[in-house]
């Protein structure tokens, strides 16, 4: 190496690294600070010091790759965020899901299905008024008895539906009837005919990912059986294994189907990893289980599901 690049590389170790200033490299070097200054700048012309700069919209497209590459999706949407703070995380992805989903909203003649959750019930709030028309909207599923606004599947596809000026239908029977012959009996009305219709050509599902913690709120709603004991978490009620192995539903559900889901033009997963393990696990086995086409999350999450895949 010759003298000069040997004073290039003396003077980058002791400003890049060893956070000296060129005045006190000067005095340590015995060299005049202007000679400093052009040993710095010739130090990166001659490539002795490469400065990168790490662009998060940069690193976000890469977790997007990653994310379509290994998982099979058509589509990932990552945001950025400047933190782990789970409420700041949540509140920047439904941000983005808006700016993702609002275009084919627009579009109109849509016949959008919605799931449940805290995720998608603030998506739902952070959606600006809009009057784009011809869009339908209706849950995936009947309704439960829950008292949480964010699990009453009627009521938020009511606040979607206002949100962006569309038609609503509701699902006017329960996800679980009591015995058998109430559920064939509801699947002969007219009500059931007509969501069960919407359910075969749905443009656009938007679902949420539930995790063991849901799972252990609707136990007796999802009519647990030794079988379901595997479950890591739930797509619009349809358990799954943290491989993406699908768990039959309860006999007596009254739900869109798997295939629907698979069959709908678009899926699109709304999620972002709380502060346990286990939504990472949930997210991961539901990118396994094939029923979705697009994910939504923060880069926080995304890096956690890529490092544990």
């Amino acid at each position: 190496m010759s003298a000069e690049k040997t004073l290039m590389v003396e003077a980058a170790i002791l400003y890049y690294e060893k956070k000296y200033t060129q005045q006190e490299i000067a005095q340590v070097m015995k060299l005049s600070r202007q000679t400093v200054s052009k040993l710095l700048n010739d130090a990166i012309h001659e490539n002795v010091v490469e400065i990168k700069i790490h662009d998060p919209g940069q690193d976000c497209r890469e977790l997007e790759q990653g994310l379509c590459e290994h998982f099979g999706l058509r589509n990932a949407v990552v945001c950025s965020v400047s933190g782990k703070d789970e409420m700041i995380r949540q509140m920047m992805t439904v941000k983005k899901a808006a700016e993702y989903l609002l275009p084919l909203i627009q579009d109109g003649n849509q016949k959008i299905a919605i799931s449940w959750g805290r995720t998608l019930q603030a998506f739902i709030e952070e959606l600006p008024r809009i009057h784009a028309g011809r869009n339908t909207v209706f849950p995936l599923f009947g309704a439960t008895d829950s008292e949480k606004s964010c699990f009453l599947s009627n009521e938020l596809a009511r606040s979607f539906a206002d949100k962006i000026g569309a038609e609503v239908k509701y699902a006017w029977f329960p996800y679980r009837p009591d015995q058998a012959e109430d559920c064939e009996l509801l699947k002969k009305t007219s009500y059931y005919k007509k969501i069960h219709a919407l359910w075969n050509h749905v443009d656009i599902a938007i679902v949420g990912i539930g995790n063991t913690t849901v799972l252990r709120l609707f136990e007796d709603v999802f009519g647990y059986r030794e079988r379901s004991v595997d479950a890591v978490g739930d797509v619009a009620t349809h358990l799954f294994t943290a491989e993406g192995r699908l768990i039959e539903p309860y006999s007596h559900a009254l739900c869109a189907s798997a295939e629907n889901l698979k069959q709908a033009r678009q899926t699109v997963a709304i999620a972002c990893s709380s502060d346990g393990n286990n939504k990472i696990e949930a997210i991961i086995g539901a990118l396994r289980t094939g029923l979705l086409d697009t994910l939504i999350t923060d880069e926080h999450t995304a890096r956690n599901v890529l490092e544990k895949k």
